[in-house]
């Protein structure tokens, strides 16, 4: 059927940029179309079921109201071109050309050769259908444009028993059996849909379809449940469960694709719902462009999250209501009560923004970070440091049990205005390693000093409050505070991933930027044994060397305003279309390793089969 194939071009052209970085050829799904309702005598328009169909069992109407959908596509040529040279980077094995693969397939459904050659790959194509999710085929509507060079020329290339025949003024129409198309010829279009009244719609769909990001697909009154999902398995079971019983609620939901050859590679979800159930009071304003804060500290994180700060009345409740205080026994009940009281002074004392990093050194040296705006220098200086006495009085408690056995005691020690960089000071803490605890603590490696201690730096200046931990904790809190009256030639201002994380959700509350190779290094030095295999740490190395040569980095951005809520990644061109000498090293630490020969695998002749290498992916 017409509208059938057309359909199937349209979904073949959004889904070719779907299969960006797969090696495997997969043909596009299926597509049908329930065929349009006929006009009975009185010239209302019925479908097979439906009442007025003499001999036929009426159809009751489905409940509630029709699911609505449309999809719009622009620059489907570019986004091909993309596909090819992504995977002939990452696969040159088996590089993937959408253009070539379509065509034969179009060839192969009996489509003649001009219909590819007269469609504009350029132009906006748009499809807009009206239907109940519960049974599709009643009352269906369905409106769509294809940009065309020339619309004669694509109805030409429908197969010779399914050609349209003409109306006058532009008009085509298509009948097959039950079924009734409209067409209507357009010098940069051709229009279909299922009825003449939707027909008149389909003419405004090509405008919309030209803006924009490239694919936008959109669903309303969308019915309970719908977009209920298994993808959340890696949040907290309270968390998870309470955005699942938010998602059951969502009206409308949408996915958007940016990408081609001359930008970055852009994907957001997102969903109509009553996010305002998750108490976003902590949150502030969603944040598009870098923050002061963000300037202050070094560049080329590991990872990063920023996100901007609101008011911190229902963390007070949740921190509250979460330590059972009255089930602590002493000593460690005072020091509870010490440590929560010092915690709730800190949150009145954030203001603006909030950013959480990790870097690491090219010694493989850890350190995390922790930085804020606060109100007042004098108070969130005394709010934590009253969080630092609480935690040396938990140790002393802690080593207190401990009896006469030197090797379990911690030591820990706390030495206000101990680090000190220009005009600023700092509160040193150490947390040596027990004795009895250095074969446990031997993943901690890489955040440790000398492989014997943990330390933590603490500062305030101004309207910055500073926390550093880990194996450079004094350097770095050194390197921050002693920028501080100059300023920073090279900042996490200008962190390529939190500009995508931010380009990407137009605006996020937890925006976040990721390095893989270098969080993958992280965790193999987080691994004794792991990190004993030279030759993996050279190859990782040299990966991480890449990618950051290529300016490599991938943008997370969730946005949470009180109706909607949203999910978006960014991953600059430069990881989609690496030179061939990046990817084989990127592909070395991403890629699959081979297989070995499976007994069915082996031919007939019972010599054994090599196994091809499964092509490298990139990084996620």
């Amino acid at each position: 059927m017409f509208t059938a194939r057309v359909a199937l071009v349209t979904a073949a052209l959004v889904v070719a940029p779907a299969s960006l970085g797969c090696a495997k050829k997969t043909p596009p799904p299926n597509v049908v179309v329930v065929e349009e309702p006929q006009p009975d005598a009185a010239g209302a328009g019925t479908v097979e079921g439906q009442a007025g169909q003499p001999g036929r069992p009426a159809r009751k109407a489905p409940p509630g109201k029709p699911l609505k959908l449309r999809a719009t596509l622009h620059g489907a040529g570019d986004l091909m071109t993309l596909v090819k040279q992504t995977t002939t980077a990452w696969t040159p094995k088996s590089p993937i050309d959408p253009a070539a693969q379509i065509q034969a397939m179009l060839l192969q459904m009996g489509f003649g050769p001009g219909l590819w050659a007269s469609l504009d790959l350029a132009g906006p194509f748009a499809v807009d259908a009206a239907f109940f999710a519960q049974d599709p085929s009643y009352d269906l509507k369905l409106a769509g444009t294809l940009a065309a060079v020339s619309a004669k020329g694509v109805m030409d290339g429908l197969p010779s028993a399914q050609r349209p025949q003409p109306l006058g003024n532009g008009l085509w129409e298509l009948v097959q059996g039950e079924m009734r198309v409209f067409l209507r010829e357009k010098p940069k279009a051709l229009e279909f849909a299922l009825s003449n009244a939707d027909l008149d719609r389909a003419a405004g769909l090509a405008g919309e379809a030209g803006q924009g990001r490239r694919l936008r697909l959109r669903g309303t009154d969308l019915p309970p449940g719908m977009l209920e999902t298994s993808a959340l398995g890696s949040l907290p079971a309270g968390l998870r469960k309470q955005v699942l019983a938010v998602l059951r609620e969502a009206t409308a939901g949408a996915l958007e694709l940016d990408a081609g050859t001359d930008r970055d590679l852009v994907l957001q979800l997102s969903a109509e719902a009553p996010f305002s159930r998750l108490g976003l009071s902590p949150l502030g304003p969603a944040r598009t462009a870098a923050t002061p804060l963000e300037a202050v500290l070094p560049a080329s994180p590991a990872l990063v999250v920023a996100l901007p700060w609101g008011t911190p009345e229902a963390l007070h409740g949740a921190l509250d209501k979460g330590v059972p205080l009255s089930q602590i026994p002493a000593p460690f009940d005072v020091v509870a009560k010490d440590a929560i009281a010092a915690t709730h002074a800190v949150l009145d004392q954030v203001q603006s923004d909030v950013v959480f990093a990790v870097y690491l050194s090219p010694r493989g040296e850890a350190t995390a970070v922790l930085a804020a705006n606060v109100k007042d220098e004098a108070a969130a200086r005394a709010a934590i440091r009253g969080l630092e006495q609480a935690l040396a009085k938990g140790f002393a408690a802690f080593d207190s049990l401990t009896g006469e056995d030197k090797s379990a005691k911690i030591n820990f020690t706390l030495k206000t205005d101990a680090v000190k960089a220009g005009a600023v000071k700092g509160d040193l803490l150490t947390v040596p390693v027990p004795k009895n605890m250095a074969k446990e603590a031997a993943d901690l490696e890489p955040f440790l000093v000398a492989k014997k201690k943990l330390e933590a730096v603490s500062f305030v200046s101004g309207n910055l409050a500073v926390f550093t931990i880990g194996a450079g904790a004094t350097k770095l809190a050194g390197d921050v505070s002693g920028e501080l009256k100059a300023g920073r030639k090279t900042s996490l201002g200008a962190d390529a991933g939190l500009r995508l994380a931010r380009a990407a959700s137009q605006g996020c509350h937890f925006c976040i930027s990721l390095d893989p190779t270098a969080l993958l290094r992280l965790s193999v030095l987080s691994d004794a044994e792991a990190r004993a295999d030279k030759a993996r740490m050279k190859k990782i190395d040299a990966g991480v060397a890449a990618f950051q040569r290529i300016g490599g980095a991938v943008g997370v951005g969730v946005k949470l305003d009180p109706n909607l809520g949203s999910l978006a990644v960014g991953v600059p061109k430069a990881v989609l279309v690496p030179s061939p000498a990046d990817a084989a090293q990127l592909g070395e630490l991403f890629g699959d390793k081979a297989e070995p020969t499976r007994p069915a695998d082996k031919p007939l002749s019972g010599k054994a089969a090599a196994r091809e290498t499964s092509p490298a992916l990139p990084p996620a």
